[in-house]
């Protein structure tokens, strides 16, 4: 058995979106994110934003020409629509990655050599990027980065709980990322809430990502998750100090709606449609 793909830690979430200045401001204003970064890559002609939201970062990203479907993000965008679109590992050598995910059958796409994507169906449902090289200007890299950097803001945010994931095939999902990569599974359950499902939470480099397989593939909320395009992400889970406070924030000059439908755990979201069709979930730890 070949050795597995070692993870030293999850970069980002990209969040792809219509209007990345509009974007930037909503994770600013809303969860404290601090933007370090931003850039323009010509090969696939798109604009990116990096920020930390806390302890994660997260990338939003827009095609430039969005009617360009020559480009691979811009066809990406256009299917999947304003959403989550890929978490990224960090791996030591991505030209090796790339070959040893090839070697056990896995599609890579985009493969720019320092960074690729692994496809959804070699996955079990979750577009997934891969990198060697750190973020331009990553305050992480320097080497006295607080990850409490947002600490104090109105959105109380503390840091990300987990990567909430909704799959098909638990099975392709458990080949991927603890026999390919070196993921470890941390709990297996069954959960009730907000449907009926098998959950597997596992730790991916330094994050918690959890995969949920509904019972009643066509029902529910996972159901009608997985009938639709998408790239596999379902939320992403953060955890707050104070949930009326928070809650004050969002609802109040911002005017974001909150729901506690659908919630992975006993918590609330803002309203996917109000965030640009990210779902964030909060906590109160």
């Amino acid at each position: 058995m070949a050795a597995r793909i070692a993870v030293s830690r999850i970069i980002h979430t990209i969040h792809a979106v219509t209007d990345i200045h509009r974007c930037r401001a909503l994770y600013q204003d809303a969860l404290g994110g601090l933007v370090f970064a931003e850039n323009y890559f010509p090969a696939e002609d798109r604009d990116a934003a990096l920020l930390y939201v806390t302890d994660h970062m997260v990338e939003p990203m827009a095609p430039r020409h969005p009617d360009d479907l020559t480009k691979p993000f811009a066809r990406q965008a256009a299917r999947i629509g304003q959403a989550f679109h890929s978490f990224e590992i960090k791996v030591a050598d991505g030209k090796a990655a790339s070959d040893a995910f090839r070697a056990a059958g896995c599609t890579v796409a985009s493969d720019y050599g320092v960074f690729f994507f692994v496809r959804p169906e070699s996955t079990g449902g979750v577009l997934l990027e891969v990198c060697e090289l750190g973020m331009p200007n990553d305050p992480r890299d320097r080497g006295n980065w607080n990850p409490a950097v947002g600490a104090g803001h109105a959105g109380r945010v503390t840091g990300l709980d987990h990567i909430a994931c909704v799959t098909a095939d638990m099975a392709a999902v458990l080949r991927f990322f603890t026999e390919i990569v070196d993921g470890e599974v941390l709990a297996d359950e069954r959960v009730v809430s907000p449907q009926p499902a098998r959950r597997v939470l596992l730790q991916v480099g330094d994050t918690r990502v959890a995969f949920l397989e509904p019972e009643e593939a066509g029902g529910g909320p996972f159901g009608a998750f997985l009938n639709r395009t998408q790239n596999g992400i379902y939320a992403l889970v953060w955890r707050v100090d104070d949930a009326e406070r928070a809650k004050a924030h969002f609802t109040g000059k911002l005017g974001l709606r909150l729901t506690e439908v659908h919630c992975i755990a006993a918590g609330l979201a803002i309203e996917p449609d109000d965030f640009l069709g990210a779902r964030h979930e909060f906590l109160e730890t």
